[in-house]
């Protein structure tokens, strides 16, 4: 965090003024990045939302239809971590697109499984298509557009008239040299003087 106090470990100066103006340059470059944020929050809504269809309708067949329906709800429930790697290993799906195990066990039981949908292949399809072309032409126009427009940053503010925003570039540096430091900068070299 960024306070005003003296570093308790002054030997880190530099690393925590590097790691400063590396947050800094990060905020500047928002505009710059934010159309290629949504599109990656597209893909991975995508990707999640398909998951979500093969869950629902893995728990739609394993459920009976007349009796103890109550009975396997909490079973499979209790196993959903078995029915994502089963998942996981039938439709080859990365770990990471599953959505959390104990929420979605939690969010599973105040549902009714009986009025859960059947699979729809051709939706899953029309989702994979989006993922495999779709998304690959926009990922080229944005690359593009990219490249095409002048370079967007954050200005004004704490950040007009610096490079490096509002961190205080130089803090420590020339008459602040020994700023942070426990004891009077010129106390270091005063022996050699007395003399």
């Amino acid at each position: 965090s960024f306070w005003s106090h003296p570093l308790l470990i002054p030997d880190n100066r530099k690393l925590f003024e590097a790691e400063e103006q590396d947050l800094f340059r990060d905020i500047q470059s928002l505009p710059r990045n934010a159309a290629l944020r949504k599109l990656n929050d597209l893909i991975k809504r995508a990707r999640l939302a398909k998951v979500h269809a093969y869950i629902i309708s893995s728990l739609k067949k394993e459920m009976p239809s007349v009796f103890g329906k109550e009975n396997k709800k909490k079973e499979l429930v209790n196993n959903l971590a078995e029915i994502y790697g089963r998942i996981e290993r039938e439709h080859q799906i990365s770990p990471g697109d599953f959505p959390n195990l104990k929420r979605m066990q939690d969010q599973l039981q105040a549902q009714d499984f009986s009025k859960f949908q059947p699979l729809k292949s051709k939706l899953l399809e029309v989702v994979d298509d989006m993922l495999a072309h779709d998304i690959a032409q926009l990922m080229v126009l944005v690359r593009q557009e990219e490249t095409q427009r002048p370079i967007q940053m954050v200005k004004g503010g704490a950040f007009e008239g610096t490079l490096h925003g509002p961190f205080g570039h130089g803090y420590g540096e020339g008459a602040g040299e020994g700023i942070d430091d426990a004891e009077w900068v010129v106390a270091r070299d005063k022996p050699m003087y007395d003399e």
